[in-house]
């Protein structure tokens, strides 16, 4: 849960905007902990949710017409189309002092290697992912490797030191 630590720092008492809110299942699961620790939460996904306070829309062109202290994409940058108009439209969305989080599949980790998920359109290992923060104007203030928000991927860390994802913390440039 380490993922979730983090985040929680960056969170309390914040207006939150999560990216990617539908199909959360577990009790554990980002949604809920954002829920807790927030003190304003807001969705947005592609798929259509009964869950309060989430939208149906796609945060590469979705206008809110307001701002957010802390805008979180877990492990959804992976999925985008677009990914610079995805940034684009965060930074848009974000305010001048606040966070965007993001969490992304390393694609150095072996099981990417291996079975690659059909439904991701692109893989970033640290170079690429702080590559194309930097082109969209956001500079990284906090990056961690981790082991992932699964339970039974915890045996590896006493096993390998492979690193399975990563936790990206930026902010938008000065100009």
């Amino acid at each position: 849960m380490i993922r979730e630590e983090i985040i929680i720092k960056y969170i309390k008492g914040k207006d939150v905007l999560d990216i990617g809110s539908v199909g959360q299942t577990s009790a554990y699961n980002l949604w809920n902990i954002l829920e807790k620790h927030a003190g304003k939460l807001t969705g947005i996904d592609t798929e259509r949710s009964n869950q309060k306070n989430v939208v149906l829309g796609n945060m590469e062109n979705y206008d809110f017409n307001r701002k957010f202290d802390v805008i979180i994409a877990g492990d959804v940058i992976e999925h985008v189309d677009n990914q610079g108009l995805f940034l684009k439209n965060i930074k848009k969305h974000l305010k001048r002092d606040g966070y965007f989080i993001l969490t992304t599949p390393n694609a150095k980790w072996f099981s990417i290697i291996l079975k690659p998920n059909k439904t991701h359109t692109c893989w970033h290992d640290k170079y690429t992912i702080s590559y194309l923060l930097k082109k969209n104007d956001f500079k990284i203030t906090f990056f961690k490797y981790y082991y992932g928000n699964k339970e039974y991927y915890n045996f590896i860390k006493i096993i390998l030191t492979l690193r399975q994802a990563m936790l990206v913390v930026c902010q938008k440039k000065s100009l």
